[in-house]
């Protein structure tokens, strides 16, 4: 019989609720499974069968008992099936209020981020955008419900987001679309064909200006700003609070690290002290090297085979001139593919110095703690070890670029202040400009060399002028001779 269910009595779900109905003819149940649904139950004459049949609109036992006999005569055929009678509408009308499917994606999102298949800025992001953006906008388009929108519905957003960088436009638009092909389309809440239409959302380009948002530092303003930043810890060290202290040496190491690794800020706060290797490499000093041959032959001893000084490494300890160089290998996880890359910096001192500040404060403070290697490099110490927040981050950041703020020149290709982000930008620019091979700085750097060359081509040509520009004095131009084969 169609629109009806038939259980064996084998293998049935467990009960919750049960009373008998029709002087015994049948049983009204609830199982464990849905205890707030309700079902009229009776056996098939002449078989082990069951006839099961869901209670339309009964929330509790009672209300089930007395709505049975309904159900019952629908089962009968004695009456026509409720749905049919109430012509309710096929599934592929079916609709919602817009804060309702809202709140049905979040909350499945939600449930994604409590499994660790998102994290939590992406959700905050998704939740962001569409409560405080997507219901405004559709309420003041006169859209109340997910069938109302249409193929035109968007055509206004940008203007109702006007002020905004483009790529913000960009960023809430992907999300709005996720949100409509994977909550509205696959629960039937929107016409396949509006959520399918290229042109749902209105058209706009990304020039070479707008991916400037977080602009490289200037050589003349990093400058600068370490020399304001370090000021300001200073200052801090007479705070009699020495949470403030600590918090200032920390955000200081913090932007030393960030701007050598070029790291990301979500990488640089989930690093641990694991993830740092520090090396002694070595250098030749040339006023080392030459005091050291100087008191040798002032022995009588000859020295042969000089060593050369400069920057190349001196790991052999035993070398004339040497000194230590400290580099540190940072190992970073990107919050987006989750792989992992190493990074070699020229920031083993400042790592050491770091470690060393740490374990005289725990001293101090009698923490009966070392730094070991399952801490964050940056963690709240005060706070159980648990990371800063990024908003601590961003706040000392723009405190020390407004203190400065009149000494800056700014990027002279973009009227974007800079931001803690820069520092990764400046990064990959000043190796770039060193002539560092384009594909070991997409190792290390975590983009594509395709992104690469988007992101920083506009370099400031002027720092490889000379390399332009030179002419090759006295030098004769190359000739050749062919070489007749035929």
């Amino acid at each position: 019989m169609a629109g009806y269910h038939f259980f064996k009595v084998k293998g049935m779900p467990a009960i919750h609720e049960k009373a008998k109905v029709l002087e015994g003819r049948g049983v009204v149940v609830s199982y464990t499974q849905d205890t707030t649904c309700y079902y009229y139950r009776e056996l098939i004459q002449g078989t082990k069968s069951y006839r099961n049949k869901k209670i339309e609109g009964a929330t509790n036992l009672e209300e089930a008992k007395r709505l049975a006999v309904v159900t019952a005569l629908e089962i009968s055929g004695k009456l026509p099936d409720k749905k049919k009678r109430s012509g309710s509408k096929n599934k592929r009308d079916a609709t919602e209020t817009i804060e309702d499917a809202v709140d049905g994606f979040i909350k499945y999102e939600q449930q994604r981020l409590d499994a660790d298949i998102i994290k939590f800025k992406t959700f905050k992001a998704k939740r962001d955008t569409l409560r405080l953006h997507l219901i405004p906008y559709l309420h003041s388009e006169g859209v109340r419900n997910t069938r109302d929108i249409k193929d035109t519905t968007f055509h206004n957003y940008l203007i109702f987001r006007k002020g905004m960088k483009k790529l913000t436009w960009k960023s809430e638009i992907i999300r709005i679309t996720d949100f409509i092909n994977n909550h509205l389309l696959k629960h039937r809440l929107i016409e396949p064909a509006v959520a399918s239409s290229k042109s749902l959302f209105p058209k706009f380009r990304i020039l070479q200006d707008d991916l400037l948002a977080n602009p490289p530092i200037s050589k003349h303003d990093w400058a600068i700003l370490n020399k304001q930043i370090r000021r300001w810890v200073k200052d801090g060290s007479n705070n009699p609070n020495h949470r403030a202290s600590l918090w200032r040496v920390l955000f200081w190491t913090y932007t030393l690290v960030a701007k050598q690794s070029g790291g990301r800020p979500e990488e640089l706060m989930k690093l641990k002290w694991k993830d740092v290797e520090v090396r002694d490499v070595g250098r030749i000093s040339a006023t080392k090297l030459e005091n050291e041959i100087a008191e040798l032959e002032a022995e009588g001893i000859d020295v042969v085979g000089e060593e050369e000084a400069g920057n190349a490494w001196a790991r052999n300890p035993m070398m004339l001139g040497r000194e230590e160089r400290l580099i540190a290998y940072i190992t970073l996880t990107s919050g987006k593919t989750h792989q992992y890359r190493e990074v070699p910096t020229n920031l083993g001192s400042v790592f050491v110095r770091w470690r060393d500040y740490l374990n005289a404060y725990y001293d101090r403070h009698n923490f009966n703690h070392r730094v070991s290697a399952g801490d964050l490099v940056f963690a709240n110490v005060n706070n159980d070890f648990r990371p800063y927040s990024h908003n601590h981050f961003h706040s000392s950041w723009k405190f020390n670029r407004e203190a400065v703020k009149d000494q800056l020149e700014g990027n002279k290709f973009s009227d974007e202040h800079y931001t803690i982000y820069s520092m990764r930008g400046t990064m990959i620019q000043d190796k770039l400009l060193e002539g560092l091979d384009i594909f070991l700085l997409s190792r290390i750097s975590g983009h594509s060399p395709d992104v690469l060359l988007r992101y920083y081509d506009r370099l400031d040509i002027r720092e490889r002028a000379e390399e332009i520009t030179s002419l090759s004095f006295g030098k004769h131009s190359k000739e050749d001779v062919k070489v007749e084969l035929f």
